[in-house]
């Protein structure tokens, strides 16, 4: 009674993994492309994440000077004249902290995982 025209699907093999939804928490923004993607793009891959930040100087909270941001908004996106950094700044929740949110400018390039 009932004619199937298409093959079903096949459980047992491999999944296909679109490369954007590839797991890519390991690797720095700078090897994922985010200094070539627009501001709005940018601003949109960021929001609502939680990073990673290696900061520059010794932390206060915490010891090794990694930090962890939840980044609830992106205000502004710019470049610095004498550096070249490109900086994003937020409106984060500062996980090391207990949660206060706080506004941060921070370097692109010492991002180091979003998950």
């Amino acid at each position: 009674m009932f004619k199937f025209w298409k093959k079903p699907l096949d459980i047992t093999g491999q999944p296909d993994i679109i490369p954007s939804m590839q797991p890519s928490n390991q690797t720095p923004p700078s090897q994922r492309g985010y200094n070539l993607l627009s501001p709005i793009q940018l601003a949109s891959d960021l929001t609502g994440r939680t990073v990673r930040y290696e900061t520059a100087n010794q932390s206060s909270v915490t010891s090794d000077g990694t930090r962890t941001f939840k980044i609830k908004s992106v205000e502004d996106i710019s470049v610095s004249d004498s550096t070249g950094n490109r900086y994003v700044t937020a409106k984060v929740q500062d996980v090391d902290d207990g949660g206060t949110e706080k506004y941060r400018s921070l370097i692109v390039e010492r991002i180091s995982i979003v998950v």
